[in-house]
């Protein structure tokens, strides 16, 4: 067989953002890509290889972008793609709800490439809207294939491969389709013919019009206008909207974006999530913490029977099971937590919640689309870090990169879930909860005026943002956004939880002796002074120091800590018989605001280049927790008696 005749046939995936690529891409290939009704989600390429009626299809899944220029990281990642490893198909996906915008892309891809095929997806959204899109119609403007999805991120798989093999053949058609400019805009490109050569870049015609939109603002504005004019004409020829009243969207947004309303709705989402994940997941937490307990005197029985040396088999048992045991108990909470997560932004309820912070941010004296990066902050702060590229204001990805540093990621939130979960009742902890996050954003408040004094702010920068209609999150769509996620923190216990373990087990058993003597003991005692200023004990601050490396540690340092004076009972029984709840609310506060972990610092140097912001994210939230560790402590106390 020739090499041409097993050589895969590669298939870019492009498409605006918000679009739908990441569904119909799973839908293809069965990837677990992360699946969000919001905007920004894809933020690497991805590439999964497909086999089909003998064939191989490789499909890439890339950023959302809105046109081939240069003026954001997702567009440049984009072109350095095509240009890098050229496609045999581009797909490009529209969205029902939105020709205009995605036609303009369309128009782009088909000047630049030949063999381009078009999804047409979200057909049944745009008929709840009552929106009529006949894609024959499409296709016969445009002369290029368009493939129309069935129902909700799913197609006719037999029209789809059958379709891509078409276009990606040698014999099919070279499609260009050429927009007529202005006259301006033509006779530069008359001028300018020759310079140029058809290559991986795109068409002798797409080429040159990028080089005059490089040359002139005059002629770009020209070129984009022309192009936005034509796709909205076709979009208008190729659809038709029925009469009718308002959408369920344009009801449930009612309430949802009422300036009254609308926040308290918000908190109140939060907190029946909050509530849910706790009284959810509490059994199956205690279960497995039951579990670990049991596993121990198993294993160490075992060792026995083999003859494994003590000192190895109390690493095992007394070290990495206590360590990953501890991690491992809160597993359900997070699991839980990320479902319900999964649902609000699967929904489009998040990018509702985006533009109730931009009010509330602005009158605070930030801007709002800095709430973007605060909520990838919330998978993890280096993503939150990275996403403040977006901001153009150099206040903005200033205020972005040190305020993300505060949002909860799911290490912390996780930790924060189950003491919370452990000290009190569902009710009482979602109450908890929801304060420890308006802390939280209070801080962020504070952080933003603090910039404000040594960073002038560069004008003020718009925040302009879609509000796609409400859609019905799929069950698999949910439970592969959670899993993921899940699984993801899986992976970090097994590369940082089960080193941070045997650090600890290392400290808590050496020099050999009374536990007193050992050397953890040794270091807290040291820092115990630091600690009584907030009310809490050496076993909290050592624990605290150990999730400087990663915040998951903290629990695992927890229980070998504990589990080192106490051989009984799991995590949760002991914290509970030796901590009180205004020393656990206090511990859960400091360690929410606390440093960030060392990825996140390398990460805010690396976006900034100035160790003086990464200073002050280290040592700013440190002081911050002391501060207020302390006055909570002490002002608990005289509230209690």
């Amino acid at each position: 067989m020739s090499e041409k005749a097993v050589r895969p046939i590669k298939v870019a995936i492009i498409g605006n953002p918000n679009v739908g690529k990441s569904a119909l891409f799973n839908s293809i290939t069965g990837a677990s890509q992360i699946i969000g009704n919001w905007c920004g989600k894809t933020t690497e390429v991805c590439t999964m290889a497909v086999h089909y009626d003998n064939k191989e299809f490789h499909f890439t899944d890339l950023p959302g972008i809105y046109g081939y220029g240069s003026h954001s990281s997702e567009e440049i990642l984009v072109n350095d793609f095509l240009r890098e490893d050229p496609p045999e198909v581009v797909m490009v996906v529209l969205d029902a709800m939105n020709l205009e915008r995605g036609i303009y892309l369309l128009l782009e891809t088909l000047e630049r490439y030949h063999h381009v095929m078009v999804i047409l997806n979200k057909l049944d959204a745009a008929l709840e809207q009552d929106l009529i899109v006949y894609h024959d119609r499409l296709e016969a403007e445009l002369q290029v294939p368009v493939v129309p999805e069935k129902k909700q991120g799913s197609l006719d798989t037999v029209e789809l491969f059958s379709t891509i093999v078409e276009v990606a053949s040698h014999l099919a058609p070279r499609r260009n389709y050429a927009i007529r400019y202005g006259e301006k805009v033509e006779r530069a490109l008359a001028q300018c013919k020759g310079t140029v050569h058809d290559d991986s870049l795109g068409s002798v015609r797409w080429l040159l019009l990028k080089r005059l939109e490089a040359e002139s603002d005059t002629l770009q504005s020209d070129i984009i206008s022309t192009r936005y004019n034509v796709a909205e004409d076709i979009a208008a020829r190729i659809t038709a909207k029925r009469p009718t009243g308002d959408t369920l969207s344009d009801r449930i947004d009612r309430w949802a974006l009422h300036p009254v309303w609308g926040g308290p709705l918000m908190l109140l989402v939060f907190g029946i999530m909050f509530y849910l994940t706790f009284a959810i997941s509490r059994p199956l937490s205690e279960w497995i913490a039951n579990a670990f307990e049991l596993l121990g005197p198993f294993l160490t029985e075992w060792f026995a029977v083999w003859n494994v040396p003590e000192l190895l088999s109390d690493l095992m048992v007394g070290g990495i099971l206590k360590g990953v045991g501890a991690a491992m108990g809160f597993l359900p909470q997070m699991a839980m937590f990320f479902l319900f997560y999964s649902l609000i932004q699967d929904s489009g309820y998040m990018v509702r919640i985006v533009f109730l912070a931009d009010k509330i941010m602005s009158a605070m004296g930030m801007n709002g689309k800095t709430f973007l990066p605060l909520v990838l902050g919330c998978s993890c702060n280096v993503n939150g870090i990275l996403a403040s590229r977006i901001l153009s204001s150099r206040y903005d990805r200033t205020v972005a990169i040190l305020v993300s540093s505060y949002a909860p990621c799911p290490a912390r939130l996780g930790v924060m879930v189950f003491l919370v979960s452990a000290f009190f009742a569902s009710t009482a902890a979602t109450v908890v909860m929801l304060s420890l996050l308006g802390i939280s954003l209070f801080l962020m408040v504070f952080v933003a005026y603090i910039v404000s004094l040594f960073i002038p702010r560069d004008g003020e920068s718009s925040f302009m943002m879609e509000l796609p209609p409400y859609q019905t999150p799929t069950l698999q769509g949910m439970t592969t956004s959670a899993v993921w996620l899940t699984l993801n923190f899986v992976h970090r216990i097994r590369n940082v939880i089960i080193a941070a373990s045997v650090v600890m087990w290392c400290l808590s058993n050496f020099p050999a002796g009374p536990f007193e003597q050992t050397y953890i003991v040794k270091i807290g005692k040291i820092l115990e002074p630091v600690g009584n200023l907030m009310g809490l004990n050496w076993q909290l601050i050592v624990a605290l120091i150990f999730g400087v490396a990663a915040k998951e540690s903290v629990l695992s340092s927890l229980g070998i800590i504990y589990h080192a004076a106490q051989d009984s009972g799991n995590l949760a029984e002991i914290l509970t018989h030796s901590i009180s709840p205004l020393t656990a609310f206090t511990f859960l506060l400091v360690y929410m605001i606390y440093t960030p972990c060392v990825t996140t610092l390398v990460t805010m140097y690396q976006e900034t280049k100035d160790w003086r912001i990464v200073m002050y994210g280290a040592l700013g939230s440190v002081a911050s927790a002391v501060v207020l560790g302390s006055l909570v402590f002490h002002g608990g106390r005289l509230l209690l008696g």
